[in-house]
């Protein structure tokens, strides 16, 4: 890692409600709506529009194991599906001081048993990657004891680029991700009122 190189975490953790007159949202439909790739690009406030891609090396995304080393994905994430790896180019309207009004990004999904992985890699070497991931919601001394069977969508960043732009990068991944998960969030709800999400 350069020298001028900085990185971040992040973790964002936002509770899913079951409907108001009662209809629960089960994982699985919380996971597949995640893996549901067009919605969750949509979900993007600062999405213009998407493409899929080819993969380079058609050889790499045969299968899980390949796809792993071939597009050095993070230990323990086990792809499922095929391909293991779905590639896209995505164009993003972002209005800031520093990069110009369309960005064009190249993004990794990897849809794994309990979410989505992506990577994000963007102009001036800004990398980008996050997983999320559904599970029961866990109890704190902030939170109370928790409840068994209620879930949770948790988003956990790591943000690598420039240490002059991290501020940057930073303060948008603060700025949007609360409105991300409402329209995750509210769509599982609304699904589970129309009764998709029943087990």
């Amino acid at each position: 890692m350069s020298f001028f190189t900085g990185t971040t975490k992040m973790v964002n953790t936002s509770p899913i409600p079951d409907s108001a007159d009662g209809h629960k949202v089960t994982k699985e439909a919380a996971v597949a709506l995640l893996q549901d790739h067009v919605f969750f690009l949509k979900c993007d406030p600062h999405y213009v529009s998407h493409r899929s891609l080819a993969p380079e090396q058609p050889d790499a995304n045969v299968d899980a194991r390949t796809a792993k080393q071939a597009y050095q994905l993070p230990a323990g994430l086990e792809p499922v599906g095929s391909p293991a790896v779905k590639l896209y180019e995505v164009v993003d309207h972002v209005p800031n001081p520093v990069w110009s009004s369309s960005v064009v990004s190249k993004e990794e999904f990897v849809d794994f048993k309990d979410g989505l992985w992506v990577r994000i890699q963007s102009p001036l070497a800004i990398v980008m990657e996050t997983k999320w991931t559904i599970r029961e919601r866990r109890g704190g001394e902030e939170e109370g004891e928790g409840e068994e069977g209620v879930l949770e969508l948790v988003e956990e960043v790591d943000i690598s680029c420039s240490k002059l732009l991290l501020g940057i990068v930073k303060a948008q991944v603060d700025t949007n991700w609360k409105g991300i998960h409402a329209k995750i969030v509210g769509r599982l709800v609304e699904d589970a009122k129309k009764g998709k999400t029943e087990e």
